[in-house]
């Protein structure tokens, strides 16, 4: 049987599409191919799609379904399982300094291949002569690591070619990714458990939403300099690090963080981004992010050497990152969970919001999202519901407008 009209495309015209090329990878490329669209996210194109494979994506996708496997605790409604907190840093200096924040992913990452935990880790990567080649990056060195390391705000083709990945080699994975990463990756291995083995450590970065590479365009735009631009950078080289790049002239530019994602790739956030339920890796092994200084109450982004927040939510997370710490590899200073609200107040924002902005996806498309054990009515209870109100109230109008581009 084949559909006329597919769940993937009435996910993505719903706006629930997040690009990671699941799909792909699952019906096969034949069948359906990510394309980069004009809106400067990847969309997925379907050619041609079978009963069997709809049903498989509308478990998997992680647009529509991120289901919690770790448990909260029993006071636990915000941050998710904690089994242990620290802020730390990588104790080498080039792994610190090439990091986004305190070289703590890139540290973990070579950690687990030092020590033969993993024969390889799977992290995002870039092309330095072209910044919208996003792609997930088989690291097998401590090399192959660095060169991945920072952050890249925008959209990355992560799971495509996952399933050629897996039956192609017997490797075991440390795996990296944004929160919605991680959801697939749970998702797709409840789909083929025949690869839960493979996968030994997940490690979620904190993640304040997709920008699209119209951000990116944006900022070389407004400099004014001559593409094509090479070495483009989000961050890194410091802490939090400057936006940089190279034209086709080889002038360098270069443009602060508060400036680059205060001021332009902040706007250009994915739909889907904007109802996450959650940007801080519940579903992981780590979770770790900026462990920001503060000044009058708000995160300060003054040039500084880099700190890195680590939660650990499960034993395998928690015992890797002590091991880490005894052998020399990183610092770890626990602190408590009352600091991770001043670190990373934008994420305690959006768990308050999360269910509101759930159901006014649900009252504007007739679509229920598939959040599950997410902690999602006893974060709402501590918001204030006026404030809420005007959140659902700006949420359906965002729906809304999705829906009329859907029909029109």
């Amino acid at each position: 049987m084949v559909t006329s009209f597919s769940t993937i495309q009435q996910l993505d015209q719903l706006g629930l599409c997040l690009g990671c090329g699941l799909c792909e990878s699952v019906c096969g490329s034949e069948n359906v191919e990510m394309q980069l669209g004009d809106d400067g996210f990847f969309h997925p194109n379907v050619k041609r799609i079978n009963a069997q494979h709809e049903a498989v994506i509308n478990r998997i996708c992680p647009g529509l379904n991120i289901v919690n496997d770790i448990p909260f605790g029993k006071k636990e409604r915000i941050w998710g399982k904690i089994n242990a907190l620290y802020a730390g840093h990588s104790l080498d200096t080039v792994v610190r300094t090439r990091g986004s924040s305190g070289g703590m992913v890139s540290a973990i990452a070579i950690y687990t291949l030092e020590t033969h935990l993993v024969n390889a880790v799977l992290q995002v990567g870039g092309d330095s002569n072209d910044y919208q080649r996003n792609s997930l990056h088989v690291s097998k060195t401590r090399a192959d690591v660095l060169h991945c390391a920072s952050s890249r705000y925008a959209p990355a083709l992560v799971f495509n070619k996952i399933l050629a990945l897996l039956s192609n080699s017997d490797d075991t994975f440390c795996f990296i990714g944004k929160p919605c990463d991680i959801a697939a990756l749970k998702n797709f291995i409840k789909e083929y458990p025949q690869y839960q083995d493979r996968f030994k450590l997940t490690v979620a970065i904190l993640c304040a939403g997709m920008p699209s590479f119209k951000g990116t365009h944006t900022i070389i735009e407004n400099f004014g300099a001559t593409p094509p631009v090479s070495d483009l950078s989000y961050r890194g080289n410091g802490w939090p690090g400057n936006f940089s790049f190279t034209d086709s002239k080889q002038r360098q530019y270069q443009q602060s963080y508060n400036d680059s994602w205060g001021k332009t790739l902040n706007q250009h956030l994915h739909f889907r981004c904007k109802i996450c339920p959650e940007g801080i890796g519940i579903q992981a092994d780590l979770a770790v992010g900026d462990a920001w200084e503060t000044s009058d109450g708000y995160p300060d982004f003054t040039e500084k050497e880099g700190q890195s927040l680590v939660i650990a939510r499960t034993s395998i997370g928690t015992s890797l990152i002590r091991q880490a710490q005894q052998q020399g590899s990183i610092l770890l200073k626990p602190i408590t969970e009352d600091k991770i609200r001043l670190m990373q107040p934008y994420q305690y924002n959006r768990r308050l919001r999360a269910l509101s902005r759930k159901f006014a996806f649900f009252v504007g498309s007739g679509k229920r999202l598939n959040f599950r054990n997410m902690q999602l009515f006893p974060a709402f209870l501590l918001a204030d519901k006026l404030l809420l109100l005007k959140d659902f109230m700006g949420t359906l109008r965002r729906v809304r407008a999705k829906m009329k581009e859907r029909t029109a």
